[in-house]
């Protein structure tokens, strides 16, 4: 499975830098330290904004702004790490799903990247990042069809199956996956940040999204 990035990127006016990182997992409940994590880190992101909006974060900021080079209103189709930071400052708290998940929106929580989660099994042929054409859409986790012309977007062989907005059902991560593709997007962003967001989500994976370790209950 190779990944690309299509050249015309180049013309959009930011640096593109993905992290791509694959395992092998064994999906289950999150344990108590990755649910504590995730209360502990929604609680610095409120302090690191003091009072601010959720697109005061200058990670934040930057990827809104290469979705508008793409074509698409980040007002709205926020991205992903927007979305979580905004349900912190309202109060909401983060959604439980499952370690895999979890752990990708505490890495997404601590750092402002959109991240992906997706089952590698259900990816055919290689990967490319492009933006979306018009007419494409695809089923979105809890979200019905989501309209991605404009958007940023990864494709496999049968079309289009992740975004920095909202993954699609499709490549979902289940309890029946066992190899993970994890996806730090890196747009409009320093390299050196994304690999900083890297290092986070792989010690979180490795510890908690490994066999025997999972609770019965960049380019």
């Amino acid at each position: 499975m190779a990944f690309k990035i299509d050249p015309a990127f180049a013309g959009l006016g930011f640096p593109v830098h993905v992290g791509m990182l694959d395992y092998d997992v064994t999906v289950g409940p999150s344990p108590d330290e990755l649910l504590r994590s995730l209360e502990e880190g929604a609680e610095l992101r409120l302090s690191e904004l003091m009072g601010e909006a959720a697109s005061s974060d200058p990670v934040i900021a930057n990827v809104r702004a290469a979705f508008k080079a793409c074509g698409k209103d980040p007002s709205r189709y926020r991205p992903s790490s927007e979305s979580l930071t905004r349900r912190i400052v309202a109060g909401k708290g983060l959604y439980r799903i499952n370690n895999v998940v979890d752990s990708g929106n505490l890495t997404s929580l601590m750092t402002g990247l959109p991240i992906g989660c997706y089952d590698a099994g259900k990816i055919d042929g290689d990967i490319l990042l492009r933006v979306g054409r018009a007419g494409e859409s695809y089923e979105g986790v809890g979200r019905g069809p989501v309209n991605l012309e404009g958007l940023p977007l990864l494709a496999d062989d049968k079309g289009p199956f992740g975004t920095p907005f909202s993954d699609s059902a499709r490549t979902a991560v289940t309890e029946e996956t066992e190899k993970l593709i994890f996806v730090l997007y890196g747009l409009n962003v320093d390299v050196a940040h994304v690999e900083a967001a890297a290092e986070i989500a792989d010690t979180l994976i490795l510890r908690y999204c490994q066999d025997g370790l999972v609770e019965s209950a960049p380019e």
